[in-house]
């Protein structure tokens, strides 16, 4: 009988899943004011696949303590969602209700792999919340964050100096410890990064400021290029190219860009043997299948068996894909609940990507725009790279799926990031914006 439950309960999720990124699509295509029905939806969807997922766990494992952590979640999303609704009634519900949804996707998972690690997830999620409450408030009303271009770059540069004495995760300098608590300030620079790209165009967009800004923006790569964390230097040069691009509106500076992004690529390739390895076992993991291709060939053995339903939650067998509660959360997800699942979960991030950017084409002030956009294009892109690795689509880049990974950095780091977007979106509404000491009347 449990073996029964278990084998349609996944497909009862497939299609939950399925409904919840139609509702979103939807949602983004309907009129604001005709969209509480969606929202009804998206609540109600939401709500029953993590009910159902965590009662899964619980017959499965037979332990009280996934009822408790069950309840705890709930609790936490539901004071999200009413908080939200208090404090900002105009902020991006569909925003806040994707967020929601992959954050219980991600809880579920790494419930699912380690428990431990899950409770410690929910602690920071919790922690990080409460601190991001504030940010649509205060970068509404303190214009002045627009005017600290190289207070941003300052710290940003600082940080990942201080990266690099920090500690090795496979061959990469990745976090820093500070006591018993590690922290990843690349996560965080990545905020601090678009920030400062933004100021600083807002200030001004002539031959000089570009130079100084693309000076400033390489030395971030490259410091994190020293690091060997490629995937964020990557991520960060994407987000710099955009952002330079939506700036000044110059086609030149993408081709200048690609070029620069070609000859780093091949002198990358040469110059670091973890680079050039990773290339190796994107071409064939086949031929290394028990050494360096082991990781990638075990996310798509996880990928292919799961097939279109999956295994089933707790039936298939993701732990043994090395590293999966970060790296390749897509293909253990796949592995479980299949493909129509993980795509789905794959189109609601892309969901928030088009939100993100329908946002940042309503801001009326280059700075917002391009935060928006910096943000976006950043999420976006470190979605692709995760995904794209998990299926060989390009190769391995060590990033993480925002809110689903494990990753406590990585969490708070998506969570200013959504906070930043929904103050962006709370100030579409005002009439008329102040911009360099001028009112400038709102655009509709």
């Amino acid at each position: 009988m449990q073996s029964l439950l278990f084998n349609l309960s996944k497909y009862v999720l497939a299609f939950l899943m399925a409904f919840y990124c139609l509702s979103g699509y939807i949602g983004y295509t309907t009129k604001e004011k005709k969209r509480g029905t969606i929202y009804f939806w998206q609540y109600l969807l939401g709500f029953l696949i993590h009910l159902l997922c965590y009662s899964i766990l619980y017959v499965a494992y037979d332990d009280v303590k996934y009822i408790f952590l069950y309840v705890v979640e709930f609790i936490y999303f539901f004071v999200v969602i009413v908080v939200y609704n208090l404090l900002y009634p105009k902020a991006s519900k569909l925003l806040i209700n994707n967020m929601c949804m992959l954050m219980a996707i991600g809880f579920v998972m790494i419930a699912r792999l380690d428990y431990d690690k899950c409770v410690k997830q929910l602690v920071i999620a919790a922690i990080s919340t409460i601190v991001t409450f504030i940010i649509p408030a205060l970068f509404k009303k303190v214009k002045t964050f627009r005017n600290f271009a190289w207070i941003y770059c300052g710290i940003g540069l600082v940080l990942l100096v201080v990266l690099l004495l920090g500690n090795q995760v496979f061959g990469a300098n990745l976090t820093i410890s500070i006591g018993e608590f590690s922290i990843q300030p690349a996560e965080f620079v990545k905020i601090t990064f678009v920030l400062f790209v933004a100021s600083a165009f807002n200030q001004s967009t002539d031959f000089r400021q570009i130079v100084l800004v693309s000076i400033a923006a390489g030395l971030h790569c490259l410091l994190l290029v020293a690091a060997t964390d490629l995937g964020a230097a990557l991520i960060f040069f994407i987000c710099y190219l955009m952002m330079l691009y939506l700036a000044t509106r110059k086609a030149r500076y993408l081709a200048c860009g690609f070029v620069a992004f070609a000859g780093a690529s091949a002198l990358a390739y040469q110059a670091f043997s973890h680079v050039k390895a990773r290339v190796t076992v994107w071409l064939d993991p086949w031929s290394y299948i028990d050494t360096t291709g082991y990781q990638i060939t075990q996310a798509l053995f996880a990928i292919g068996m799961g097939s279109w339903f999956g295994y089933g939650l707790t039936m298939g067998a993701p732990e043994k894909i090395p590293v999966a509660i970060k790296d390749f959360m897509f293909a253990a997800i796949t592995e479980e609940f299949g493909i129509i699942f993980s795509l789905a979960l794959f189109l609601v991030c892309l969901n928030n990507l088009i939100l993100m950017m329908n946002i940042a084409s309503r801001c009326n002030t280059l700075f917002y725009r391009l935060v928006a956009v910096g943000l976006g294009v950043t999420y976006g892109f470190q979605v692709f790279l995760a995904v794209g690795g998990s299926i060989k689509l390009i190769p391995m880049t060590g990033v993480t799926i925002p809110f689903v990974s494990y990753g406590g950095s990585s969490l708070l780091s998506s969570l200013v990031m959504f906070a930043l977007i929904n103050a962006m979106y709370n100030m579409r509404h005002d009439e008329r914006e102040t911009v360099n000491g001028k009112e400038v009347k709102k655009e509709r």
